[in-house]
């Protein structure tokens, strides 16, 4: 039997470990939130890299999320993937280089659309309705326009692709030297930001270093590189629905509006009351949207709300 001294100094190491890693403490609870709802993490030995990926859900149609930049499947679409297991046999892989997931030499958006094929094929799943967020939506409009008859339904959150010029004053978000930058990462994400103490800035900021050298070179190659898709949109042939939130300062909302013109079916949603991840920041309308959408028949011809606020 635990004794009360025990159980005590358990909850102060708990409490120390907390207070020093709360970041970890977060990613434990995510993932065992996932738990809860039936999903587990597998991994997948893939030509390009080894890559983790959770797995849940009791539907027979398949979802594949694809998570954005400095991110990793649980944290990026938790709230997703629970809304969706009931319905939908849900998978979202840590992209190669982020999460559990390997980190390879060499990587850009090519090699991530590849793991993400091999992946399907592994899976042995011929279609998916794909859904992705910032790089992840880039990967995703890189992946249905190559391979359209992979793809049932395309979702695609303030997503990254096409050509623009960015604010590079951002990039420091992204690549984080300071808590400064990781509050102007919050800031570029959150309409609202939650007030988030100076301890567990530090530990994000921590975890933002760990991989910063390969992290440098994948933004650089996708800032500076080749890889855009505007030319390859009109080959998207599945059904699309393109979210934005109208606050957005990473991916600016007239990219939302270029892509739902470039995609011969695609239909945008703003969310007047959300900035880069309206995913994270309105869940419970977002995850209805997304359930509307992927749950249409082929024969419907299905027409989001005229607007999304709140």
């Amino acid at each position: 039997m635990v004794g009360p001294l025990t159980l005590a100094a358990s909850a102060a190491a708990f409490g120390v470990y907390g207070y020093r890693r709360p970041a970890d403490l977060f990613r434990l609870a995510v993932h065992s939130r996932l738990r809860v709802a039936g999903f587990r993490s597998r991994r997948a030995a893939l030509p390009d890299a080894t890559i983790s990926y959770w797995r849940g859900g009791r539907g027979e149609s398949p979802l594949l999320f694809v998570h954005g930049f400095g991110t990793e499947a649980a944290v990026n679409w938790s709230a997703q993937l629970v809304a969706c297991a009931p319905r939908f046999d849900a998978i979202a892989p840590d992209l190669p280089g982020f999460g559990a997931s390997d980190r390879p030499q060499a990587n850009n958006i090519a090699v991530q659309v590849q793991c993400l094929l091999a992946l399907l094929d592994r899976l042995r799943l011929p279609r998916v309705g794909l859904i992705g967020h910032s790089m992840g939506g880039w990967i995703s409009l890189a992946f249905a326009s190559a391979f359209p008859e992979r793809v049932d339904r395309l979702v695609v959150v303030d997503a990254a692709g096409l050509r623009f010029e960015p604010d590079l004053g951002l990039e420091r978000a992204l690549l984080p030297e300071t808590i400064d930058d990781v509050r102007l990462l919050i800031e570029a994400n959150f309409r609202r930001p939650p007030r988030i103490p100076a301890f567990v800035l530090r530990d994000l900021l921590r975890v933002a270093r760990r991989d910063v050298g390969p992290r440098t070179a994948l933004l650089e190659r996708l800032v500076y590189g080749d890889e855009h898709v505007d030319a390859h949109l009109h080959a998207i042939t599945a059904p699309t629905l393109v979210v934005w939130g109208r606050r957005d300062t990473l991916t600016p909302p007239s990219l939302g509006e270029r892509l739902a013109a470039g995609i011969p079916d695609a239909r945008l949603v703003v969310f007047e009351d959300a900035a880069h991840s309206p995913n994270v920041e309105r869940p419970v309308r977002f995850n209805q949207l997304l359930l509307d959408f992927v749950s249409a028949r082929d024969d419907e011809r299905w027409r989001p709300p005229v607007r999304q606020v709140g």
